[in-house]
């Protein structure tokens, strides 16, 4: 369920990304800073002065994303340790100005297709002997968190200028014909080695979520904070949504991880049953509480909605007001929405988004999208968006 656009055909495009490495000067980086070091892409590609490199994922310019995949018609080649292993994607992110943390994806399946354990075996083993090169530091086996959605090894190499954190699914389970899923390198700078790294987490407390619930003079209600994720080619709209209301809960997990464990196709993504079923097995992995508030089953009885518009409200109303966004299965392209859906990209058939708020006095539905920066929040007016609901559910740690 990927938004696509039409681009014009693109010179030759690459980026090496060993300046994530360099942890003294990485830590120091602005937002200003990566688009000197790297070429940003420009809505105009006619006006594109350089081959573009990346992308910003958010329009606070957070989080930036650097992906084999940015364009449709051509491949970026990512590269690392001197142009000798590839990288499928690498996601970098600011706090306070500052760059903070990033995680490369050298391998996933969703986007690298199936690899032999022998291939892989060498690329684990290439990228763990040139990060001791680097950070010369020895590496210790990584105690992880128990609620990894999958059976996951982590080696941790830990030096004074930042953290590394290398993970790879346990395909050698004994007992278990398994194929490896991935393989990702989490950094970090010294003081932001947290939950995101693998360590236990201690969750996300009511009245944190509380205190995200934003309110404007216009009659916005509305959560913010919520991480943006970009799907990018893939129909991964369940897995990113996911993804994103995991980080916001502090739960660790990404969209490839989590698209293996729903069984996601990354062409055709998931219909709306298929999304139901996904997000039931996510409750146990995660030791989170999935609720259908709405499922198909419920909203239509013989042609006949069961759930009233009055009720759908009072779900949104209920769960917004405490911080919780909502999982929003729904019909795409059959009514209108602000902004317009993205011209070239999905414009119909089952999708998944975020409810993240409402407008009681304009009658709106406020959510989010996951497809980058620009769709971190829109709307739709209510009755358009309860016509078009297939499907709504709340999904936060136990206790919730």
């Amino acid at each position: 369920m990927p938004a696509q656009a039409q681009e014009r055909k693109l010179p030759e495009l690459s980026a090496n990304l060993d300046a994530l490495l360099n942890f003294t000067s990485l830590w120091k980086w602005s937002s200003s800073d990566l688009e000197k070091n790297y070429e940003l892409k420009i809505q105009d590609q006619e006006k594109q002065p350089k081959p573009p490199q990346f992308e910003w994922v958010s329009s606070a310019k957070d989080r930036a994303r650097f992906s084999r995949h940015m364009f449709s018609n051509a491949e970026t080649n990512l590269t690392m340790f001197g142009g000798s292993i590839k990288v499928e994607e690498a996601i970098l992110e600011f706090v306070n100005g500052k760059a903070a943390r990033a995680t490369l994806s050298f391998y996933n399946r969703g986007d690298s297709g199936d690899i032999t354990t022998a291939e892989f075996d060498r690329i684990f083993k290439l990228i763990g002997q040139n990060l001791g090169q680097v950070l010369k530091v020895a590496p210790k086996r990584q105690i992880l968190s128990s609620n990894a959605a999958l059976p996951v090894t982590g080696w941790n190499w830990t030096s004074p200028g930042g953290v590394a954190l290398l993970e790879y699914n346990d395909y050698n389970t004994p007992g278990k014909v398994t194929k490896p899923e991935f393989l990702r390198l989490k950094l970090a700078a010294p003081n932001q080695a947290d939950w995101s790294m693998g360590k236990m987490a201690t969750g996300v407390q009511r009245m944190e979520l509380l205190k995200r619930v934003k309110r404007t003079a216009e009659g916005d209600v509305y959560i913010s904070g919520v991480p943006m994720v970009d799907q990018g080619q893939k129909g991964y709209c369940v897995a990113a949504s996911c993804q994103r209301l995991f980080e916001y809960m502090r739960i660790p997990c990404d969209q490839h991880e989590m698209a293996k464990l729903v069984s996601i196709d990354a062409q055709g993504g998931a219909d709306i049953t298929t999304m139901q079923k996904s997000l039931a097995k996510i409750d146990g992995a995660f030791n989170v509480t999935f609720k259908p508030l709405i499922n198909p089953e419920q909203y239509y009885s013989r042609g006949k909605r069961r759930v009233s518009e009055k009720e759908f409200l009072s779900i949104v109303k209920e769960y917004t007001d405490k911080g919780v966004p909502l999982l929003w299965g729904l019909f795409l392209g059959q009514k209108p929405e602000d902004p317009p859906l993205p011209g070239g990209g999905q414009v119909s058939g089952g999708h998944m988004r975020m409810v993240i708020g409402y407008n009681l006095a304009k009658n709106q539905l406020i959510f989010t999208d996951s497809w980058g920066a620009g769709h971190e929040l829109k709307r739709m007016a209510l009755l358009d968006a309860y016509d078009v609901t297939l499907g709504l559910y709340s999904m936060a740690p136990r206790g919730f």
